[in-house]
């Protein structure tokens, strides 16, 4: 009880005011985590763990001063301060990772840009806000290694032998680690064509992804088909070809094509024959794609765009069949993360107009299995060889 007394006692009278000030600011922050998370990290997906994260840190800095005044009632001519000093520290790198998340909310307000997802309007990092957030992040940094020196009166590392001076050779070594992907994220974040939420396809990776997050270092990607979460360096992102499918070249939407193998018709003897035999065999597949348009165009599931008719066209006499291809021209895909929309967008409507195209075969007497053409001739036979003689 006594224990308790002295605690608040020292409290209230402010002996020592800087202790007793952060002590009462971390009693603050925790009753205010959770506002707090909402105020740096607006629209986080999952926010309790960084509250929990907040809390705990303030409820081991309470203890700090807890046991600090405690080492100080009980040894107070051998104790040197040393628990303080560590939650000091604790509180340092706190305050430091607060403005560091609170600076980079502020600058993508202010420097970036606007943009509708999934019915939110969000700031995403544009090649300004991510500038200033280096800056920044690079005055925090130093900011906070000059606090912790000044806690524990390590002044001589100060010196250019000492703290900074190893800091900066550090970065100069290992600057072939981490200055590549910093300049692809900002070439990114200049190109003004990648940002959160769109579709893209990589080269050499056969699903589509949407882009969930641009870092200094890394990209996030959501796998549309395996609704998994990748995670690629900035350097390995844009070494190859990216196709981004939310930001098209044409009011008509993604160009889409589908190959149809149908068997050759069956010719008749005469010329004239051929020919009429020929034409009334292309008005009857053009019959096909024309009502697969008009079957995808009334199903509202499907999001072909539906001002762009559908083209068509013979793309090569085979061995074995004709081959032709049908272009489709999809909506443009929502502004969202959601993979579960844009695989309703995409696959969805992929696999219903393929539907679509075999009830028309089908209703139009049009087999779009590959047939296999055999060319049988009947020859001479070969005359056998003589018989053995018989022993």
């Amino acid at each position: 009880m006594d224990f308790i007394q002295g605690l608040w006692n020292e409290v209230v009278s402010g002996a020592r005011p800087l202790l007793t000030a952060l002590l009462v600011v971390n009693i603050i922050l925790l009753v205010l985590a959770r506002p707090i998370v909402s105020l740096i990290a607006p629209g986080e997906t999952h926010p309790s763990s960084k509250v929990r994260i907040f809390q705990a840190l303030n409820l081991l800095l309470i203890l700090f001063h807890v046991i600090d005044f405690g080492l100080r009632q009980l040894l107070p001519d051998a104790y040197e301060g040393y628990v303080i000093k560590i939650g000091m520290s604790l509180m340092s790198v706190y305050a430091g990772v607060f403005l560091h998340n609170l600076a980079g909310t502020l600058s993508r307000k202010r420097f970036g840009r606007e943009r509708k997802l999934d019915n939110e309007t969000i700031h995403v990092e544009t090649y300004n806000s991510r500038l200033v957030g280096i800056v920044l992040l690079s005055v925090i940094v130093l900011t906070v290694v000059y606090v912790l020196i000044k806690i524990w009166g390590a002044d001589s590392l100060l010196e250019t032998t000492g703290i900074f001076g190893i800091f900066i050779a550090f970065l100069a070594f290992t600057s072939g680690i981490w200055a590549p992907d910093i300049v692809s994220g900002l070439i990114i974040l200049n190109s003004d064509i990648l940002v959160d939420g769109d579709v893209v396809v990589i080269d050499g990776h056969p699903d589509e992804f949407i882009i969930a997050r641009v870092t200094l270092i890394y990209v996030v990607l959501y796998d549309v088909r395996n609704n998994h979460r990748t995670l690629l360096r900035n350097t390995q992102f844009i070494q190859s070809r990216i196709d981004n499918l939310s930001r098209i070249a044409s009011t008509d939407g993604i160009r889409l094509p589908f190959r149809y193998n149908i068997g050759y018709p069956d010719m008749p003897d005469s010329r004239e024959a051929r020919i009429t035999e020929l034409a009334g065999y292309r008005k009857r597949i053009d019959r096909m794609f024309e009502a697969a348009y008009a079957a995808c165009t009334a199903d509202d599931t499907v999001r072909v765009n539906p001002n762009t008719k559908f083209e068509w066209a013979m793309t090569n006499a085979g061995d074995d069949a004709l081959e032709y291809t049908l272009w489709i021209y999809l909506e443009r895909i929502p502004n969202t993360k959601i993979t579960a929309t844009v695989r309703r967008h995409l696959m969805g409507t992929l696999y219903r107009t393929n539907e679509a195209v075999l009830t028309a075969a089908m209703a139009e007497g049009i087999d779009l299995s590959t047939p296999r053409l055999v060319d049988a001739r009947l020859s001479s036979p070969e005359p056998l060889p003589p018989a053995a003689p018989s022993a």
